[in-house]
């Protein structure tokens, strides 16, 4: 986990920073925040893009056959490139050996993603390149027991982080001192926990500190749960609750955002261009630009505001709950346009295939981000040793509860549910909720019945629900499960 703050100033203590040698050939040494900063996150994208010319790419029609990515891989290491590039003398280690763990975190992570992705018929998606200079100036320092940086809190509201460094000898300036520091002061919004890294983005000027997930004690609750996601409700439990994002705030913001958006079309037609490529190709303006900056920080702080609501809400389902199942969605299929339909009586002609109701439709459940909120419960979940499941979600929307009837009628409108066999009506969101429990329930039970029969030690635990609703039949009421109170996850 990870918890950011913004910067507030950057100054720099002791000796001046060797940093390097201009076109001359002169020493070059400054005390400039900017100078300093912008040269502490060339220093860790020049070492981070020398580890990546490592890495190797299977060749395109042939079997098993590595080549490397870049033309001329650089293996020296940090010793032989200090000897070579003089302005990575003064660079503190640990901003150079951070960048170690971070590309190989960054590879192997992406390797992983695209085997998930063809295993679910996914496009399998780019591997990661190189990291260029318009990225951002940014850097990581490792702490190792203090040694990379120390975090010095003065106030409930300031506190500062200290990293090292030294000038090597031969690019001293005599009297200066070889020791340098460099003291990043940021404004404390929440408490600062213990880290084991730091990030400093300073294009955005905000400063990450990287800490291990902290151990979580669940305590027992005995209650159940079943929950149906979706774009008009985030979630809706199967006790009848429906947590919503906050849906007024979002509404703001992407108001400023088309505004913002429309003031840069404006743009674009009074410089005499029909579309915004031509105009970019030939040089935007600066007003364009800013409107663009403006327009982007505002989309960054709705990701913001729903990725926190997602934190808390699972966090509290997870403390809630002992069994929680969801069902399992496949996000990108469902977010893909629809087919052209062409019109078979005109030939270059094509008729309507609802691609504007299925453009708002993709926008509201990109912005739900439906399948992030199942990974942190699903971790989240893990963390704190209880039981999760994911289910098949067929027919879970037009599937009855009480009776079981399954018939596409009986969801009369995104929101009422009515069964035409029995006559229940009910939130169909809540509905579907119920029979994602029901199904998750089934498959415990349908487990614990395989390894009474195999043999192993199972133990009978009643998990009965802490709201049942009027006239509803309970799907089960008795539940095999191991002794140690988890299985396996069905996925």
């Amino acid at each position: 986990m990870s918890r950011k703050y913004r910067i507030d100033r950057v100054e720099v203590t002791g000796a001046t920073p060797f940093l390097g040698y201009d076109r001359c050939g002169a020493p070059m040494y400054s005390r400039d925040p900017e100078r300093v900063m912008s040269w502490l996150s060339d220093a860790w994208r020049y070492r981070f893009n020398q580890l990546r010319s490592r890495r190797s790419r299977y060749l395109m029609g042939a079997k098993n056959v590595l080549v490397p990515i870049s033309d001329n891989p650089d293996m020296r290491s940090i010793k032989e490139t200090r000897e070579d590039r003089s302005w990575l003398g003064s660079c503190p280690d640990l901003i150079l050996l951070s960048c170690q763990y971070l590309e190989n975190t960054e590879w192997f992570a992406a390797t992983k993603r695209r085997k998930t992705n063809v295993k679910h018929g996914r496009k399998p998606g780019p591997m990661p390149s190189f990291r260029r200079k318009r990225s951002g100036l940014r850097f990581t320092v490792l702490r190792n027991n203090g040694k990379g940086y120390r975090i010095v809190t003065y106030s409930r509201k300031h506190a500062e982080v200290i990293i090292g460094g030294t000038n090597p000898a031969g690019h001293r300036i005599p009297g200066d001192g070889a020791r340098f520091q460099v003291h990043i002061h940021f404004r404390l919004s929440r408490p600062v926990l213990d880290s084991t890294s730091i990030h400093v983005n300073w294009t955005a000027r905000t400063i990450s500190f990287t800490s291990p997930i902290p151990e979580h004690d669940h305590t027992p609750t005995g209650r159940r749960t079943g929950i149906d996601v979706g774009v008009r409700h985030e979630a809706a439990l199967s006790d009848g609750r429906l947590l919503d994002l906050p849906l007024a705030k979002l509404k703001q913001l992407d108001k400023r955002i088309d505004k913002l958006q429309r003031a840069q079309a404006r743009c674009v037609r009074e410089a005499g261009y029909s579309n915004a490529k031509p105009y970019l190709k030939h040089g935007p303006s600066k007003r364009y630009l800013e409107l663009g900056r403006q327009a982007r920080a505002l989309q960054e702080r709705k990701t913001r505001i729903i990725t926190d609501w997602q934190h808390k809400t699972s966090r509290w389902l997870v403390d809630r709950h002992d069994l929680i199942v969801m069902e399992t969605l496949q996000a990108a299929n469902m977010t893909r346009k629809p087919k052209p339909k062409p019109d078979p009586d005109k030939p270059g002609q094509w008729l309507p295939n609802g691609r504007n109701a299925k453009r708002a439709l993709n926008k509201g459940m990109q912005q739900a981000s439906l399948s992030r909120l199942r990974g942190m419960i699903e971790y989240k979940s893990k963390a704190a040793g209880i039981t999760f499941l994911t289910v098949n979600p067929a027919y879970t929307s037009q599937t009855c509860h009480h009776c079981g009837h399954v018939a596409k009628e009986n969801r009369e409108s995104q929101a009422v549910f009515h069964c035409h066999a029995c006559g229940w009506r009910d939130n169909a969101d809540v509905n579907a909720a119920k029979n994602i429990l029901t199904n998750g329930l089934r498959i415990l039970q349908a487990q614990a019945v395989a390894e009474a029969r195999s043999g192993r030690d199972t133990s009978e635990t009643r998990i009965q629900d802490t709201r049942p609703q009027a006239g509803q039949a309970e799907p089960m009421a008795v539940l095999q499960r191991r002794k140690t109170g988890r299985t396996g996850n069905t996925r």
